[in-house]
This record gives C-alpha cells, structure tokens and sequence, in this order.
C-alpha cells in the first residue's frame, strides 16, 4: 500500500512492476491484442497525470486495474456507439474464437457484461475478475455496499439466465 507521505513511484517503476498485468486485463476486456496495446499505453498515460494525487486507500495494482477497467468498458462502449448494435457483432465472435489468445469463455464474459450498464459493469469487472471486497467496489463506484451486493447479485442472476442452454423448442430434437 502506498502512503500520502511516501514519493509516488515513477511511471517507469509503475510500468515495470504492472505493465503486464494492465496489458492482461485490457486483452481480456477488448479482445484483441493490438487495441490491448494501445489501451494499456492509454492507462499509462491516465496513471501519470493521477499519480500525485494517488492517496493510498488501494495498492498501486488495484488503482491501475481499476483505470484499466474503466477505460476498456470506455473502448467498448465507444465501439458498440459507432457501430450503432449494442452487442458483439458474430463475426467479432468468431474472430476471438479463433485467436489462441483470447478463450471463447472471454468472449462470452465480454458480450454478458455488454447486456449491463457502464457501472454494474465495472463493479462485476472489480469484484469478479480484480477480486476487490464489496467495500472496494462500492468505494470504487460509489454506492452503498448493500447495493452494490444487490446489484452484484442481480448481475449473477441475469448472467445464469444468458448463459443457460436453450431448451430446443417441441418437437424439434
């Protein structure tokens, strides 16, 4: 954990420590491993001009996944705007499939985390896949933790939904 007190580390240090880390995160959010790379040099960018204000409520790895997060959902959001669907297109799908890369299963959790708003997004992303306390979380977004526990449950609920198996309609094998 960082203190108010301590020299923020350098941006140098920073990319050198968790440089690998924000570019994993960023391949898993995006799905493509070029715009994983431009992404993670935005991070870096983000983190420079936030360093000197970093309080040190989190350690410098969470601070940088949550900017991560939270500029990926950005690149997503921004892409299903201009192409104008709301979802994964299936040839986008199909593309991740056949990157070694990138599991379908990533692909899956990118296109069930498109079905939900930009925050519940984020707090799914922190809690699940940064493993942050509800408290984190709701610090992170600001909510109450009792909401962001409901609103984590409602994500867990609406996700089995999605990704239950379509019972083939009568008659039809």
């Amino acid at each position: 954990m960082g203190h108010m007190t301590d020299a923020p580390p350098t941006l140098e240090a920073l990319y050198s420590r968790y440089g690998h880390a924000v570019f994993a995160r960023c391949r898993y959010l995006l799905g493509d491993e070029a715009a994983a790379w431009d992404a993670t040099q935005e991070v870096f960018l983000k983190a420079d001009k936030g360093r000197a204000g970093f309080e040190g409520r989190s350690s410098w790895h969470t601070w940088l996944a949550r900017i991560a997060t939270h500029h990926c959902l950005n690149v997503r959001r921004s892409q299903r705007v201009r192409l104008g669907a709301g979802r994964v297109d299936a040839a986008d799908l199909d593309r991740y499939r056949h990157d070694p890369d990138t599991s379908e299963a990533a692909a899956m959790v990118r296109n069930l985390l498109d079905q939900f708003d930009p925050q519940t997004q984020a707090m799914a992303v922190h809690y699940y896949v940064d493993e942050m306390s509800q408290q984190e979380v709701a610090d992170a977004v600001g909510l109450s933790v009792p909401t962001v526990r409901k609103r984590l449950r409602h994500f867990v609920e609406r996700a089995r939904r999605a990704l239950q198996p379509t019972a083939p309609a009568p008659g039809r094998p």
